[in-house]
């Protein structure tokens, strides 16, 4: 059982179908979003790769009569492809929830036909269940199939003014089912096909010119699994349960799921995103779990520090290390989320370690570049117009004459470049750019 898991599921590994870039800007990556608004496609535009957020311009798409989350994403990704045909422009997707905000779902879970693409509420439950099976605006438009509010735009009240997204006061419109956190049941075969014609390969996914690839948010996870094998990406299940991440705790109650469901569901689901990574790199497209270490949705870098940089250049400076062979991403380490600490440093160790395929953005996990008068998450302060771009990660230093970094003395990387040398001291952490 658990060879499906690893072998017939989600792919290892895998580099871009195009071609790889040495040049720096190129090489520059953010997952951002504006839930006020747009996201600056100026801004944008000056990244290799820019990943909009499904939150992106949520305060605007929310209050729409139905929302429109989908479409928004696609004017943003043409927005920013219009200014530079170069950036590869990714949207967000999901295939673990059901989200209603996306047409194309909503479509689906308001037509009888396909009822049986979703989980539902158990049927025999004695007691009530711990998300509400109604809309919280409207006691009479109920739904069978379970869904959450964990992160659902709703209509602001009294004791909830400041929902993740607003609604407006004529309702929250998510089609006939209330709006909420919707479950894909990956055990039905047919729900793979629907996802990967109607979800990813469609005119507003990489059926566009304007999409270059997507971020594919959740996973499911399997306590019984995680028993037989703790070496499975995302064991131990703790987000924050076995089950659907980023779901209601008691889902598997409210579902009346037994643990061999959430087994059978999670090694359905991993055959599933198995066949969307493929289809996505078939059709010329990318996607973020693909990135060496990135799998389950995460979007964590590499960082430079100090006190492991002799050690992290000498992994990275290996012809066979993961780091040359697969896309890696790397982080620029900040304080307060707003001033770049040690940059020459991390630009230093970003072409030195790097292999063909390599990124590097804001270094925190998400790697959200605050470029946007609010930052995303709220995990930042609030900045008037975003942190600059440096002029530094604009810089051309052509391509490696080095195929790989040497270490020249105890503690010392070099790698010598068509405009010059980059070498980077581990002893005092001071680094040379030609430049």
């Amino acid at each position: 059982m658990l060879s499906c898991v690893s072998s017939t599921g989600v792919l290892p590994p895998t580099n871009p179908p195009w071609k790889p870039t040495w040049k720096l800007n190129l090489s520059s990556i953010t997952m951002t979003c504006n839930s006020s608004g747009y996201s600056s496609p100026q801004r944008g535009s000056q990244f290799g790769i820019v990943s909009y957020d499904w939150s992106n311009a949520k305060d605007e798409w929310a209050k729409a009569q139905p929302m429109d989350c989908e479409e928004r994403l696609l004017k943003q990704a043409e927005m920013t492809k219009k200014l530079n045909p170069e950036t590869k422009v990714f949207v967000y997707r999901n295939v673990v929830k059901a989200l209603p905000w996306f047409s194309s779902v909503r479509k689906i879970l308001d037509d009888p036909n396909y009822s049986g693409f979703f989980l539902r509420f158990a049927t025999n439950k004695s007691r009530n269940y711990h998300v509400p099976q109604c809309a919280l605006e409207n006691s009479s438009k109920c739904s069978v199939f379970y869904h959450d509010q964990e992160q659902t735009p709703q209509v602001p009240t009294i004791s909830n003014p400041h929902p993740d997204g607003s609604c407006s006061k004529d309702g929250c419109n998510c089609g006939l089912n209330p709006c909420g956190e919707y479950i894909f049941d990956h055990r039905n075969a047919s729900v793979k096909d629907w996802i990967i014609q109607n979800l990813i390969l469609s005119d507003t996914g990489l059926g566009s010119p304007s999409v270059d690839g997507m971020f594919i948010d959740d996973y499911w996870c399997s306590n019984e699994i995680c028993a037989m094998n703790p070496d499975v990406a995302g064991c131990p299940c703790g987000d924050p349960v076995q089950g659907p991440t980023e779901v209601d705790r008691y889902n598997q109650e409210d579902m009346g799921l037994t643990d061999q469901d959430v087994m059978d569901l999670t090694i359905a689901w991993n055959e599933t995103m198995g066949a969307v990574q493929k289809a996505i790199l078939l059709h010329g497209g990318y996607t973020w779990s693909l990135m060496l270490g990135q799998q389950n949705a995460n979007a964590s870098p590499q960082q430079l520090s100090k006190e492991t940089c002799a050690q992290q250049l000498r992994e990275a400076c290996s012809a066979d290390s993961g780091w040359q062979l697969y896309t890696t991403l790397f982080g620029l380490k900040n304080t307060n989320g707003t001033v770049l600490t040690q940059l020459k440093e991390d630009v230093a160790f970003f072409l030195l370690a790097r292999g063909n395929y390599s990124y590097f953005g804001w270094g925190t996990w998400g790697m959200g570049w605050p470029f946007n008068p609010e930052p995303a998450h709220g995990q930042l302060p609030p900045l008037p117009h975003g942190v600059p771009r440096p002029s530094l990660i604009d810089t051309d230093f052509g391509e490696p004459v080095d195929r790989i970094c040497r270490e020249t003395s105890n503690g010392v990387f070099k790698r010598r470049f068509t405009t010059g040398d980059v070498i980077l001291d581990c002893n005092s952490f001071l680094a040379s750019l030609p430049v």
